[in-house]
């Protein structure tokens, strides 16, 4: 497993102050890797822009209102940009900085207003819709416990219950984490709402302290849990692994189907660019399928617009983003794609041509091995 990153050192003040310099005064290097930009067609969307605009606002150059902050919500943090910077920077991350002192100036995203209880009451509503979904399938301690992801619980009950049908078919003994929070509280990073993420990553923390091991669906739960929670000082006692990491070496347990399927894989721009989740994922789908890349794929993965709370501030935008994700594989007569995380899954789903397929890690191992499940019906909420 992948040491975490120190998520303390770009938020430090001389940090943010030297990447807004350095991003301020760039020739635009990375431009193309924006895909916020690309999919809207606006030059203010570009990483260039955005953090020179947040320059601006820091240097008192600008006025905090609804106008002046709008290009700091136009990113997903996939780090594409990072990518492609000479100097290393993280737009992705000094962004959130941006979004912080925008509430702290009384001016949070329109779409956001009242996040924070709204974030709640949909913590509270999915704990007890997993507990009504999976009864009996629930623990506060064990070997290893598994994170679905609030996105998940919400929008792919199927993966959820693949993922049982195969911890029980390979021998896993693994339970779903019985707690209060369904999230890891992610999107409150991206809400600006730095203090209550603290608050909740805490409250995670307790939950997770029964189990030596947490295998995790969403690729930002995992990224938070493994990075930001330390940057925030909350720690974990349990070991944070994606479920890719758990089902890898179990899909070697299970029958090969005697035709081979070919699947085309989409990197999760957090698990490839933050969480070193890459070929785990490819591994597990080799054992039951020929694994298809997509031209982008990997560290340059292309992002499906899920991540930066962009499908709730710009939904347009993040829907234009997964159909060009797909549109490779429309013109290549479609197929089925499979990813790992579930965020990417729903994002991925809903945008879907009829000729292309989407698969959860879970659901798509499941269905190629011929592993019976049943996925409960639940209601399904688009409040990220």
């Amino acid at each position: 497993m992948a040491e975490p990153r120190d998520e303390r050192e770009p938020f430090s003040a001389g940090a943010v102050a030297r990447q807004l310099d350095y991003c301020t005064f760039c020739p635009k290097m990375c431009r193309h890797a924006c895909p916020v930009s690309t999919a809207s067609g606006k030059e203010t969307y570009i990483p260039q822009a955005k953090m020179d605009r947040l320059n601006q606002l820091r240097l008192g150059r600008s006025r905090w209102n609804a106008e002046s902050t709008d290009p700091l919500w136009a990113c997903t943090g996939c780090r594409h940009c990072t990518v492609y910077c000479d100097h290393g920077n993280e737009p992705g991350l000094v962004l959130l900085t941006g979004r912080a002192a925008a509430v702290d100036h009384g001016v949070p995203h329109p779409a956001l207003v009242g996040y924070s209880e709204r974030f709640r009451a949909r913590e509270q509503r999915l704990s007890q819709q997993l507990h009504t979904a999976f009864p009996g399938k629930l623990a506060t301690e064990g070997d290893i416990g598994y994170w679905p992801g609030c996105d998940a619980i919400d929008k792919g009950t199927d993966d959820i219950a693949a993922a049982l049908a195969l911890f029980e078919r390979t021998g896993i003994d693994a339970k779903i984490v019985d707690a209060p929070q369904a999230c890891a509280g992610y999107p409150l990073l991206a809400a600006g709402h730095t203090d209550l993420f603290r608050w909740h990553a805490g409250r995670v923390a307790q939950a997770l302290r029964g189990f030596r091991k947490v295998a995790v669906n969403c690729s930002a739960c995992l990224y938070a849990m493994r990075a930001q929670y330390a940057a925030e000082g909350v720690s974990l006692r349990a070991e944070i692994v994606s479920l890719a990491d758990v089902l890898a070496p179990a899909a070697g347990n299970l029958a090969c189907p005697v035709q081979r399927k070919s699947v085309y894989y989409h990197d999760p721009c957090y698990n490839a660019r933050y969480n070193d989740v890459v070929e785990q994922p490819r591994r597990a789908l080799s054992q039951l399928a020929e694994v298809r890349e997509l031209a982008w794929n990997k560290q340059d993965t292309e992002c499906c617009g899920g991540g930066g709370l962009l499908p709730k501030t710009m939904p347009q935008i993040a829907d234009q983003m997964s159909k060009r994700r797909l549109a490779e594989v429309q013109a290549a007569g479609g197929g089925m794609v499979v990813t790992s995380c579930a965020t990417c899954a729903f994002m991925l789903k809903r945008n879907a041509p009829p000729s292309v397929e989407v698969a959860n890690l879970a659901t798509a191992i499941a269905k190629l091995s011929e592993t019976p499940f049943t996925a409960p019906e639940t209601p399904a909420d688009d409040e990220p």
